[in-house]
């Protein structure tokens, strides 16, 4: 069998065309997986950090409404604990102490994600205040926060106090 110089031009064009889409396809592909990873990062920070705030922030006169909505950013099986804590502990407690707490992120670290799961280092500060005391107590927490990608939404599938 013989090949003339033109037959071999057009087979090296055609094979460095596919190895140029292949190239172009492969880095295209790898932008984009970066990019999904480095959404996926931010949109589990700020979920961890707004659940945070939410779930441990609360007032004495409106604990009854406001931890009960905090947990709609938790998966069903969290939400669940986190309820009946709240109903059997947290909510009488704060109105028979007459608490108020304001929980603030001071810093989040991610510490693994993927496209459906997160877990989330939080540094928190909370600010305790008795309605018949005249200080405040301030107090700071690392949480480990787990969290799952639902339906498009973070929700918060577990706290760990670290």
């Amino acid at each position: 069998m013989k090949f003339d110089k033109r037959s071999l031009l057009i087979g090296s064009a055609a094979i460095l065309f596919i190895a140029a889409v292949t190239a172009a396809a492969l880095t295209g592909w790898g932008f984009w997986s970066d990019r999904q990873a480095e959404q996926n990062r931010a949109g589990a920070v700020d979920a961890a950090q707004r659940t945070v705030e939410a779930l441990f922030s609360y007032d004495y006169n409106t604990v009854d409404h406001e931890l009960p909505r905090a947990a709609e950013n938790l998966t069903s099986d969290y939400r669940d604990s986190y309820k009946q804590v709240t109903e059997q502990q947290a909510i009488p407690a704060a109105k028979e102490q007459k608490l108020t707490v304001r929980t603030t992120v001071q810093a989040t670290g991610v510490i693994e994600t993927s496209r459906t799961h997160a877990t989330v280092l939080v540094f928190s500060n909370q600010l305790f205040k008795r309605a018949d005391a005249a200080e405040e107590t301030l107090s700071g927490s690392r949480l480990q926060v787990e969290l799952a990608k639902e339906d498009g939404r973070w929700l918060v599938s577990n706290i760990t106090p670290v």
